[in-house]
């Protein structure tokens, strides 16, 4: 069986901190569905083991080549954000697909986990066609341009985001996507922000969750509340403000501090 040596890494964090959705539990295993493919992972005490993945794609879908003590010295501003990399210690970005990615969190402009887990099993489902490994069995999400049918968006249990599922459909496309890796965070985001359901939230994790910037800094609902207890109690601030302060305050990988607050907020 293939494994390799971890340090600092926590898989059930990783997997389980809102990042992504298509993960499902077997036992001591998680089965992992990216695109048109599944693989597998379980850890050990100090081993990742693994089917359905090289080890060089796994290392970076993982983010394991991060330089992550350095990214928790530099967000490491104060006891605050000190106890929660301490609870949540070995958390990872996934580097995850930026299409995938992208229909994701439309998806979950006001939703929760359940429901964004339903909407893509059901897209897949009708989109998709059926892959396995070692006889676990999903659906491949669909291209770019494959999600073509209003109708069945919206039977996929959608509801307003089934138009801005398909508009993305009909205007993103793969290159698109990499392309915004070569421009700067503030552009990539206002470029993101053009495509219809697109706002501020939505825009940060694909930057963050899929893109590579590490200094986007979503705030969503669980966000609010714990900066607000943590850091801005008995005032009034709005979301820009949150975000103004996160990115400055953490900088360069403020996403990484958003990542453990958010586990902070959802696990109190």
């Amino acid at each position: 069986m293939p494994k390799i040596l971890v340090k600092d890494f926590n898989l059930e964090y990783t997997l389980l901190c809102g990042q992504l959705f298509r993960v499902s539990q077997l036992e001591d295993w998680y089965y992992i569905t990216v695109r048109d493919r599944i693989f597998s992972v379980r850890q050990t005490a100090e081993h990742l083991e693994f089917h359905g993945i090289d080890k060089k794609l796994l290392t970076h879908y993982f983010g394991l080549d991060e330089p992550y003590s350095d990214i928790l010295a530099q967000i490491n501003k104060d006891p605050r954000i000190g106890a929660a990399i301490k609870r949540y210690h070995g958390l990872r970005i996934v580097r995850q697909d930026p299409w995938e990615c992208l229909i994701s969190f439309i998806c979950s402009s006001a939703a929760n986990i359940p429901k964004i887990k339903l909407n893509l099993e059901k897209l897949s489902q009708s989109f998709g066609r059926r892959i396995e490994l070692n006889g676990f069995e999903r659906y491949s999400f669909p291209n770019p341009g494959d999600l073509n049918d209003y109708e069945r968006i919206l039977l996929a249990k959608t509801g307003f985001r089934a138009r801005y599922v398909r508009t993305a459909n009909d205007l993103v496309s793969e290159p698109f996507l990499m392309s915004l890796k070569k421009l700067p965070y503030l552009e990539a985001k206002r470029v993101l922000k053009h495509i219809p359901g697109v706002g501020d939230k939505v825009a940060d994790c694909v930057l963050l969750f899929s893109l590579g910037f590490t200094e986007a800094f979503p705030i969503d609902t669980w966000m609010k509340k714990i900066l607000q207890k943590l850091y801005f109690k008995n005032q009034v601030v709005s979301n820009q403000q949150l975000h103004a302060f996160g990115a400055k305050y953490f900088g360069r990988y403020a996403g990484y501090a958003q990542q453990f607050l958010y586990m902070l907020a959802r696990e109190g």
